[in-house]
């Protein structure tokens, strides 16, 4: 994302792609900041998604009437926050994703400006607060300019505090300042829990993997000790030994100890990032980018074992799944590398991915060794190996079905010993 400062109104800047809260005092105030908002908008070449109430769109556009406003595309606000019913997140950031594709498949950069409208019902905080740092994450991701505006005399001040939690700009009326409460890992790439709700069972779940990432290192230092005397012992007495078949045993003992240190490194690195806060913080990605880089690096991996990889790739590349990068790719990552690994030489391996109407559906289908219902029902069963022929821990399987059902998708396998393995993940558009 460029660093340099875009005209926000006539008289604010903004870096591009930042997310303002704007609580507003008067509506004569709020039409001037929402014309000029538009104005240099269209300065720049810029689309703009306009979401509010009827009346309050004909003020601003009165206010341009002078201006060409072919480019200012407006959505009913009773429709798209579904005013006749309770406030629903996943059906208003479903209408929000339906509201900027259509600009996305073009190509084309736009800014919202979103009136955000409600009904009295139980819990609005929470509901809002999820609303909105999914909409943060969202606009950030995809680099839009986004204003989320309030009535200052409608919300109470709990709601400003949360609020400001998720947007990187406070604004008034008469101006704009950086919120203190706004959390990014980097100047302009916020990644924020996406609800009070969520962020509480996340970081119990990422206390209880830290906790076994201790127990993890102690049994490591335990381990490693010993195994590195081992290793010591065993070369010196090869350099020393002319017998070559008590040089080949001495030989073994080392690779042993090697393929045991190796595995706890693993199990390490697997455990540590179980428990790093980027694995389970979600976001709008797009899905394309990453799918090529992985089956890049995966047709490598084929080739090496003298394995086809033939892949169906139906997408138009501006799919948005609500994921992460990190997770998305570990997914992609496990089922191909397996799918692999679990081949004879010569065989095929099928990749495909195509989208529904609300998923993005993912398809791996292998010719190997396959799997028989023992086998299948003990399959997502940490450290559980179903070949222990093949290397490995028997922990890939087990992130991928944790990381499938945070992302709220399904995954399905069918398998046949001595005929192949096929398994189906599909991941929802808008979760």
């Amino acid at each position: 994302m460029m660093n340099t400062l875009m005209p926000l109104t006539s008289s604010l800047k903004v870096h591009p792609g930042s997310h303002i809260l704007y609580f507003y005092n008067s509506l004569e105030g709020y039409i001037e900041n929402a014309a000029s908002y538009i104005l240099k908008g269209i300065e720049q070449g810029q689309h703009v998604i306009f979401i509010d109430d009827k009346k309050r769109f004909e003020l601003v556009m009165e206010k341009l009437r002078s201006t060409d406003t072919s480019n200012v595309h407006y959505v009913d606000a009773y429709e798209f926050y579904g005013m006749n019913d309770e406030f629903y997140c996943d059906r208003v950031l479903a209408n929000l994703k339906k509201a900027i594709e259509p600009y996305l498949e073009k190509d084309r950069i736009i800014r919202i400006w979103g009136h955000v409208d409600w009904r009295d019902q139980d819990h609005v905080v929470n509901k809002l607060h999820t609303y909105e740092c999914n909409c943060d994450i969202t606009v950030s991701e995809l680099g839009f300019t986004t204003v989320c505006a309030y009535d200052g005399e409608k919300v109470p001040s709990n709601i400003l505090l949360e609020m400001s939690k998720s947007h990187e700009y406070l604004m008034t009326d008469d101006e704009l300042v950086r919120s203190n409460l706004y959390k990014t890992s980097n100047e302009h790439n916020p990644t924020i829990f996406p609800s009070l709700s969520a962020q509480m069972k996340i970081e119990s779940e990422m206390d209880f993997y830290k906790q076994k990432l201790d127990f993890v290192h102690v049994v490591s230092h335990e381990v490693r000790n010993p195994l590195t005397v081992i290793k010591s012992f065993a070369q010196l007495l090869e350099l020393q030994e002319d017998d070559e078949d008590r040089r080949f045993r001495l030989e073994q003992i080392k690779n042993y100890a090697a393929v045991i240190d190796n595995e706890i490194s693993h199990i390490i690195s697997t455990e540590q990032m179980l428990s790093t806060d980027a694995l389970w913080q979600k976001k709008f990605i797009m899905a394309k980018p990453i799918i090529d880089e992985v089956v890049e690096t995966m047709m490598i991996k084929a080739q090496t074992q003298n394995i086809a990889l033939k892949t169906d790739i139906c997408l138009h590349g501006k799919e948005m799944i609500l994921s992460n990068s990190m997770g998305f790719k570990m997914i992609l990552s496990n089922l191909l590398s397996n799918a692999i690994k679990y081949s004879l030489e010569e065989d095929t391996v099928y990749f495909s991915v195509h989208s529904d109407d609300e998923s993005l559906v993912i398809k791996v289908e292998d010719e190997g060794v396959g799997m028989s219902q023992k086998q299948l029902e003990k399959l997502y069963n940490k450290y559980e190996k179903i070949n222990q022929e093949q290397s490995g821990q028997g922990i890939g399987l087990f992130m991928v079905k944790k990381l499938v059902d945070d992302f709220q998708g399904t995954i399905e396998v069918q398998s046949e010993q001595g005929v192949g393995t096929t398994f189906t993940v599909t991941i929802p558009f808008c979760c």
